[in-house]
């Protein structure tokens, strides 16, 4: 039997849990759950137009997509912050704030291509020749793989 004293080593769950006992982080993690469990929280309906940003005290920041969900979201402001209330278990939220998502970047970034071109064979020679001295068949193909195929794929 273990004397409480005694040191000697501890199973980490039991440790995590009195460091996070012991620093008073059980309520942040708590009210942090949500984002973890945003999806089986709240309908799909809202959760495709919104999502947990931030939690600033006891206030829980949503990013919208758009102004007419934010208004729609808006009227059920109370009846949101009391589901979500419901399924913490230590903490308690006191308000849910809205934000819009900032769109503007996913719509106008295109999407890099890769285009795929074969290196020279007087560079693959050279490559080859540097590892060479490397006395492991499979490190020296799978460096040769490597350098190929970084030297080969070129985003445009």
């Amino acid at each position: 039997m273990r004397d409480d004293n005694q040191k000697g080593p501890q199973l980490l769950a039991g440790l995590l849990t009195g460091i996070t006992h012991a620093q008073g982080w059980r309520q942040q993690l708590d009210s942090h759950s949500l984002f973890l469990h945003w999806d089986t929280i709240v309908d799909t309906t809202i959760t495709t137009h919104a999502r947990p940003l931030k939690i600033v005290g006891s206030v829980l920041w949503l990013e919208i997509t758009n102004s007419a969900w934010m208004q729609q979201l808006q009227f059920q402001k109370i009846q949101l912050l009391e589901t979500v209330n419901k399924t913490l278990r230590l903490s308690h939220l006191t308000d849910i704030r809205f934000t819009l998502a900032d769109n503007r970047h996913t719509e106008t970034q295109a999407r890099p291509t890769v285009r795929f071109t074969q290196p020279s064979p007087a560079a693959q020679d050279s490559f080859q020749q540097q590892i060479a001295s490397i006395e492991d068949e499979k490190i020296r193909d799978s460096l040769m793989s490597l350098w190929y195929l970084s030297h080969s794929c070129q985003r445009n």
